[in-house]
C-alpha cells in the first residue's frame, strides 16, 4: 500500500499549514514520516525530507535523536494515548528536558514547571505531580503541548489536536498554538479534517487525497474559489447559513481508492468520484502539483481541468 506519495510541502518559520483530508487519506502517516517514526510495517522508499537544507532521511539514529524532541517536535492525536499513564507528568516534561540539555534535575523540575505554566495550566505544581488518567482530555492535551514545546522547537507537527475536545476547549487549544507561532515563531503543522479550525488558524492549506496533495493555496483564496474539484467538493460538505432550512447536508459520492491497487498513480486517483473528469484524467497518467497559471505565488493544484475562476 503507498499510503503517501508524490506530497510535497513547504513550512516557512512563524506560519501554520494545514493538511486536510478525509480519514484514511495520509495525513497522520505523512506527519509522522518527517520524524521517521513510521510503524514497523511501513517505509520510506522514496523522496526526501528536508529541515534547514538537511535531508532528515540521510540522518542517521543518533543525530535525529538530537533533533527530534528539541528542534521538532509533534503532538499527537490521542492525548491520553500520548502520555505514559504509570508516570507522573512532571516526570514526563522533565524527561524530555534532560535528554537533550544538560541540566541538573532542579533545573529540570523548575523548566518543567515553567511548560506547564506557559499553557495556562491551573496550578502547574499539583499537575505536576498527577496522573494523566487523573486528568481531563483538554488538560492532557495541553500538557502534550507543554512537552513538544517544552523546549523551543522550530517545527511543531500538530496531528488533530483538538478532536474529541469540546467546543470551549478546542477554542483554548487553537489559542495555544497561535501563541508560540506568534510568540516563539514557530512553524506548524496543523494536520485536521476540520475546515472550520483551518479557516480560524492556518495561513496556508494543502489538500491531501489517497496519499497525494492535490492542492495548495493561502486559506482565504482558497474557501473563496477553489481550484481542485475535490477542493470543492469538501467545502460543499460543510453546513452554511445560506442554505434552506432542513436541507440535507451534502457529501460526496462514493469513496477512497484502494490504495493496494496496482492502478493508484496510473492515473488520478479522484477520477472515479469527479464530476469534472475528462478523458485525459484517466489516460495521461496522474497529473502532478504544478503552479496555477495565472495564479497567485504558491498557489498550485493537480488537476487537468481544474474549477475556473468565477
Amino acid at each position: 500500500m503507498r499510503a503517501v506519495r508524490a506530497a510535497s510541502l513547504t513550512l516557512q518559520r512563524g506560519e501554520i499549514v494545514a493538511l486536510v483530508g478525509e480519514s484514511g487519506s495520509g495525513k497522520t502517516t505523512l506527519g509522522l514520516a518527517v520524524l521517521r517514526i513510521l510503524p514497523r510495517n511501513a517505509d520510506q522508499t522514496s523522496g526526501t525530507i528536508r529541515y534547514e537544507h538537511r535531508d532528515l532521511g540521510a540522518m542517521d539514529r543518533s543525530e535525529l535523536q538530537r533533533i527530534r524532541g528539541d528542534q521538532i517536535s509533534m503532538i499527537f492525536q490521542d492525548p491520553i494515548a500520548g502520555l505514559n499513564p504509570i508516570i507522573t507528568v512532571g516526570q514526563q516534561v522533565e524527561e524530555v528536558i534532560t535528554s537533550h540539555r544538560a541540566v541538573s534535575k532542579s533545573e529540570a523540575r523548575e523548566r518543567a514547571l515553567e511548560a506547564l505554566n506557559s499553557m495556562r495550566l491551573p496550578d502547574p505544581v499539583r499537575i505536576a505531580k498527577s496522573f494523566p488518567g487523573e486528568l481531563s482530555g483538554g488538560m492532557c492535551q495541553r500538557i502534550m503541548i507543554a512537552i513538544a514545546t517544552a523546549l523551543d522547537p522550530q517545527v511543531l507537527i500538530a496531528d488533530e489536536p483538538t478532536a474529541s475536545l469540546d467546543v470551549t476547549v478546542q477554542a483554548q487549544i487553537l489559542y495555544e498554538l497561535e501563541r508560540l507561532r506568534d510568540e516563539r515563531g514557530t512553524a506548524i503543522l496543523l494536520i485536521t479534517h476540520d475546515m472550520g479550525v483551518v479557516a480560524q488558524i492556518a495561513e496556508r492549506v494543502a489538500i491531501i487525497y489517497a496519499g497525494k496533495v492535490m492542492e495548495v493555496d493561502d486559506v482565504v483564496p482558497l474557501y473563496q474559489q477553489p481550484r481542485h474539484p475535490y477542493t470543492w467538493a469538501l467545502l460543499d460538505t460543510l453546513p452554511r447559513l445560506d442554505r434552506r432550512r432542513r436541507s440535507k447536508l451534502r457529501q460526496i459520492p462514493g469513496g477512497l481508492p484502494d490504495l493496494t491497487s496496482e492502478e493508484i498513480g496510473e492515473h488520478c486517483a479522484y477520477l472515479d468520484r469527479c464530476p469534472k473528469a475528462l478523458t485525459k484524467c484517466r489516460t495521461d497518467g496522474e497529473p502532478d502539483l504544478t503552479e496555477v497559471v495565472g495564479g497567485r505565488i504558491g498557489q498550485r493544484v493537480a488537476c487537468y481541468n481544474p474549477v475556473l475562476e468565477v
